[in-house]
């Protein structure tokens, strides 16, 4: 097909060449935030992979929604238009949006403000970076970034510095969440964030659980409105898989699942974590009957 090419053999790694279970991802990252690939070759990747269909949930912004969504059309691979929001339960835990208007003006400038946050938070940790002895250039860091900017950008940064010889290194001495250089981001409260999203159209899925470490929390953002939980995701071994899934069924929960697609470094490619057609099907059946009329226009 023309308008959608077959990708380099230099975008395939490792034995994650190998299988693909999973026709739905409800997981993935662009350059619009801390992915490596464009929009369009992720949703390229994933035809190329079996993927039918394909969530991009990039870190607090849709602007990558309208490139996947031409190149999805054209390569016949379902969209689901989503959004990954950083919110507040204690601590930074993430919730995936699904079925959101990219379109929204409510949602537009609420992410608009997450993004301004993500700056000064760059700023922030950039400050306690060059106290602890390894500073980095924030503005350079700024403005090379292609979307929103968040720790894995400050990463890099320290990498390019020569503080760090490796990624993960980055992460474990100083932009962990108990590492010195860690800081939190804005207070945007998970009730504020699960009701925007219904308001704004959408489902919200708790992301990759295991993770958030809240599992004895998970009942109050059951009462708060979640409609689902991410039971497949790399981080997850076969043990939190089945603990997950008794959760969601306890609690009324779909389950759902993705790679947590960032980059052809990893070793997940769109579609080796994700669910069934069943699942999307599920999740639609979730979705607000009417919208907001105070957001709707």
């Amino acid at each position: 097909m023309e308008s959608c090419p077959a990708l380099r053999p230099s975008y395939f790694y490792g034995d994650a060449m190998k299988g693909n279970p999973y026709p739905v991802d409800l997981h993935a990252h662009s350059t619009c935030s801390d992915g490596a690939l464009a929009p369009s070759a992720v949703v390229r990747l994933a035809v190329e992979s079996g993927v039918k269909a394909l969530a991009l949930t990039d870190h607090d912004t849709v602007e990558g929604l309208a490139e996947a969504r031409v190149v999805a059309s054209d390569c016949g691979l379902e969209l689901v238009d989503g959004v990954e929001i950083s919110c507040w339960y204690g601590r930074e835990i993430h919730v995936l949006a699904y079925f959101v208007d990219p379109d929204d003006p409510h949602l537009r400038a609420t992410l608009a403000e997450r993004k301004a946050a993500r700056l000064e938070r760059a700023h922030a940790m950039g400050d306690r970076l060059a106290r602890l002895g390894a500073p980095i250039d924030v503005k350079k860091l700024i403005a090379s970034a292609e979307g929103n900017v968040g720790r894995p950008h400050v990463a890099r940064a320290l990498l390019d510095a020569g503080h760090v010889r490796t990624f993960d290194e980055a992460f474990t001495r100083f932009l962990g969440r108990d590492a010195p250089g860690y800081v939190a981001p804005s207070r945007f409260e998970s009730a504020d964030a699960i009701t925007l999203i219904h308001e704004w159209g959408g489902v919200a899925v708790l992301a990759h659980p295991g993770v958030e470490g809240i599992d004895d929390s998970l009942l109050r953002l059951v009462e708060m409105g979640l409609d689902g939980i991410e039971v497949v995701h790399p981080a997850h071994d076969e043990g939190q898989r089945r603990k997950y899934r008794r959760l969601a069924e306890r609690y009324g929960l779909v389950a759902t699942g993705g790679s947590d697609f960032h980059g052809p470094n990893e070793s997940y490619r769109p579609g080796t974590c994700g669910v069934g057609l069943d699942t999307l099907e599920a999740l639609q059946r979730r979705r607000p009957a009417t919208r907001s009329p105070a957001r709707a226009s």
